[in-house]
């Protein structure tokens, strides 16, 4: 049976949506608080059919598009989804020739125990990794810091850019040495709105995000963001 839908976020300019507006109970202790979120979201996701992704894609695709037009002719690095993850690509054109607004589009590759990003080429080709997971076989790399944004998947997150990911701790070691440096791409999450919970437990080793973006719009500083906001 799928779980009910959250309640409504709260906009930017009222209260920070609370504890209470998760979509999943919070065990007593932080690592067993940690465990139960990435079971249960696992869970979750994986029982998505084929058109609830669709939907799902198209949605994210129309908030992510006022995003990128503003990062046009920069440096993106994307993702291929696996096991339920929202797919981010709709608006990238990835597989065809050219990304829409001169989008540069990078994929993450396992390099020992962190990423690097590859440049996405269609006639290049993906492999799977050791986690099964496809990644580019060949293709440039760029550092991290070069990127303007990487869209990270997740398996849950919160309204104050806390995310916890499957647990292998990829991308926090990936971005750690850039964690407050003066040049850094901005981290921006991204997930089904279901996979929204009240409050995750932070690990020293977590790396914030800046932003998350779900098919329902976008989360900042414990807000909810119907669309892309302009902050200027």
């Amino acid at each position: 049976m799928a779980s009910k839908p959250p309640p409504e976020p709260q906009v930017q300019g009222q209260r920070p949506v609370t504890a209470q507006a998760g979509d999943v109970p919070l065990p007593e202790t932080d690592q067993s608080c940690r465990e139960a979120l990435r079971s249960r979201m696992k869970d979750l996701i994986r029982h998505f059919d084929a058109e609830t992704q669709g939907v799902a894609a198209r949605h994210l695709a129309a908030q992510l598009t006022p995003f990128l037009h503003d990062m046009s002719d920069g440096h993106l690095a994307s993702y291929l989804p696996v096991r339920g993850e929202i797919d981010p690509n709709g608006f990238t054109g990835l597989g065809n020739p050219s990304p829409p607004f001169g989008l540069h589009v990078y994929l993450p590759r396992v390099q020992g125990e962190s990423l690097e990003f590859v440049s996405w080429e269609p006639e290049a080709g993906l492999r799977p990794n050791r986690f099964g997971i496809p990644e580019p076989a060949t293709g440039q790399t760029l550092p991290p810091e070069r990127l303007g944004a990487i869209l990270i998947p997740l398996r849950a997150f919160d309204s104050w850019g806390r995310r916890l990911g499957t647990g292998g701790g990829f991308y926090d070691r990936t971005l750690e040495k850039g964690r407050e440096g003066p040049i850094r791409p901005l981290r921006i999450g991204v997930a089904h709105d279901r996979q929204r919970v009240g409050l995750i437990p932070e690990a020293p080793w977590d790396v914030p995000l800046d932003w998350v973006v779900t098919d329902r719009g976008w989360y900042h500083n414990g807000c909810f963001h119907p669309s892309w906001p302009d902050l200027e």
